[in-house]
């Protein structure tokens, strides 16, 4: 019963880290580039933050379903079949978590742009509060001293107004090196997942060629 459990988990591991490895390859080569080739440098913004927000998520699943499946294959393994490689692809599968860290170091002008970066979005995100505010002022002002239609007037032109300075302060230069940094983490995450994929085939195949020739 016990070798049963243990061979669902290292199946549902293999696949779950499967799965992690594609999808931040995918994410590293194919989707997040494809994001440069908007025209609106606000678009742009957008759909990146959508996909970071999305992909970040459903990563950190496939890592802890995967780690854990490996991690709790080996501990439940009979003692002469605990075999190292479960370990070791668990330590790959949660490893995946850390490479916001690993990847300055690997690139050295990612540090800086990561950093100028997170300062020009928190700018941004000051503006553009500070905007709101001051519209939402101006628009009370207004309603206490002119009529209905007046109000509605300066409340369209209020609106195209802070929308043309909302999409000034999006700078296609800081969404391109954001973008570049989160394509160099997922490459880094894509080979921390290979290996640990690679280890867990390979062990599954020894596994069964043990089994064989037993």
């Amino acid at each position: 019963m016990a070798s049963r459990k243990v061979s669902v988990l290292k199946f549902v591991g293999t696949i779950s880290l499967g799965l992690l490895t594609g999808t931040s390859y995918t994410l590293s080569t194919i989707t997040t580039p494809s994001l440069l080739d908007h025209s609106s440098a606000s678009a742009a913004a957008k759909a990146f933050q959508s996909l970071a927000t999305t992909a970040t998520n459903q990563l950190i699943t496939l890592s802890g379903a995967s780690g854990s499946a490996f991690l709790l294959a080996f501990i439940l393994s009979p003692s002469g079949f605990r075999h190292p490689y479960l370990l070791y692809t668990s330590l790959f599968c949660f490893g995946t978590r850390l490479t916001d860290y690993v990847t300055p170091s690997l690139y050295g002008s990612s540090s800086s742009s990561s950093s100028s970066g997170s300062s020009s979005r928190s700018a941004n995100a000051q503006r553009r509060a500070a905007l709101a505010q001051a519209r939402r002022e101006k628009a009370a002002a207004k309603r206490m001293v002119a009529s209905y239609d007046v109000l509605d007037d300066s409340h369209t032109e209020g609106s195209a107004s802070g929308e043309e300075l909302m999409e000034e302060d999006v700078n296609g230069e800081e969404v391109r090196a954001e973008v570049e940094v989160f394509v160099k983490n997922q490459t880094v995450q894509t080979a921390v997942a290979g290996v640990g994929f690679l280890m867990a085939v390979l062990g599954l195949w020894g596994d069964g060629a043990h089994v064989i020739y037993a």
